[in-house]
C-alpha cells in the first residue's frame, strides 16, 4: 500500500468521526466555520443586486453555493477523491444554515451585527408566511447535510484506490468505462 492511498483511506474513519461531532452538536463551531461566516456575509454582497429577497438569501445560499463549486471544480478535472472529500464542506455549510433556518422563531443564535440585525430567517419566512414551518424546514436541510456526508464519505471510500500509480507517476482519478 502505497503512503498516498493509506492516508486515503485514513482520511475516511476521520471524516465519519468528524461528521459524527458536528451532527452530535449543532452548536458545533470550528475555525472552518469564520471562514464560512466570512462566505455568508460576502454572499450578500454578491446577490445585493437581486433586491432584500436575493441579497437576504444570498449570505446562506452562496455558503452553500461556494463549497459546491469547488466539487464542481474536482469532478469536472476526474478527481472524484478529492470532490468526495469537499463534499464534507457542503455537508458543514447545510447543516449551518439548517441551524440558522431553525432559530427563526426563537432567534437564540448572536448575530454579526448586534442586537439591532434581522435574523436572516425570519426576515424570510416571514415574507414568505413560512415562520410557522422554520423547525420542518430545517429538519430537511439537515437531511440534505446527511446525504451530502453520506455521499462524501462513500465517495471517499470507493474513489480512494483511483488513481494509484501501477509503480509509475500518480493520474488523475478516473473511472473506466
Amino acid at each position: 500500500m502505497t503512503p498516498r492511498l493509506a492516508l486515503r483511506l485514513l482520511s475516511v474513519p476521520l471524516l465519519v468521526a468528524y461528521a459524527a461531532r458536528r451532527l452530535a452538536s449543532a452548536e458545533y463551531w470550528d475555525l472552518l466555520d469564520d471562514l464560512n461566516l466570512a462566505i455568508h456575509e460576502a454572499g450578500h454582497l454578491v446577490f445585493q443586486p437581486f433586491g432584500d429577497h436575493g441579497m437576504t438569501i444570498g449570505g446562506s445560499l452562496f455558503q452553500v453555493l461556494v463549497p459546491l463549486a469547488f466539487v464542481a471544480y474536482f469532478a469536472m478535472r476526474r478527481e472524484r477523491f478529492a470532490a468526495s472529500i469537499v463534499m464534507a464542506w457542503v455537508a458543514i455549510n447545510l447543516l449551518n444554515v439548517a441551524l440558522y433556518i431553525g432559530d427563526a422563531r426563537a432567534q437564540e443564535l448572536p448575530l454579526l451585527g448586534g442586537e439591532n440585525s434581522v435574523h436572516d430567517w425570519w426576515y424570510l419566512l416571514t415574507e414568505w408566511d413560512l415562520l410557522k414551518r422554520d423547525l420542518d424546514i430545517a429538519r430537511h436541510v439537515r437531511i440534505a447535510a446527511m446525504l451530502a456526508w453520506v455521499l462524501s464519505a462513500a465517495g471517499a471510500l470507493a474513489f480512494a484506490r483511483a488513481g494509484q500509480p501501477e509503480g509509475g507517476a500518480v493520474v488523475p482519478d478516473q473511472v473506466a468505462t
